[in-house]
């Protein structure tokens, strides 16, 4: 069985697995002493944040975390990639919210890809100031419907 719920503290470990593994395969340009850093912070952040998980058959294979339209982070297991994971988590968060906005690296080129392709639009462009890389700032307006 295959759906989409709210995290539970219980998902934490394997919430982090994906995030970190997510990670190091996405942004090969960045140290991976940069994701080492960050992961305490980010599993404190996660249990007081808006995250859904995407579980198949009881375990959990990607997530989505949001906070006021903005998205912090969609991940899926590179296993499970491919299969229209993260384009349902997309979609649960449109079932919310009008607008999304994600900051995405300009050398993440399959994720740039992916937004586009979903109607997100750049809108901005900034140099992240811990690792020196262009990001992008993007955006998402739900079309509305003809009456």
């Amino acid at each position: 069985m295959e759906y989409i719920r709210k995290f539970y503290d219980m998902d934490l470990k394997e919430v982090m697995k994906i995030w970190y593994d997510g990670n190091l395969e996405a942004h090969d340009f960045v140290p991976k002493e940069y994701w080492d850093r960050n992961f305490g912070y980010v599993s404190r952040l996660i249990p007081r944040s808006e995250v859904y998980v995407y579980e198949i058959g009881g375990k959990v294979v990607g997530f989505v975390g949001v906070e006021e339209g903005y998205i912090r982070g969609l991940f899926v297991k590179q296993e499970y990639r491919g299969q229209g994971i993260g384009t349902k988590l997309l979609s649960y968060l449109l079932e919310s919210y009008d607008v999304l906005e994600l900051d995405v690296f300009e050398n993440n080129y399959g994720a740039v890809r992916y937004y586009e392709n979903r109607n997100f639009m750049k809108i901005d462009e900034s140099i992240d100031e811990d690792l020196g890389e262009v990001e992008y700032r993007m955006f998402f307006r739900k079309k509305k419907e003809e009456t």
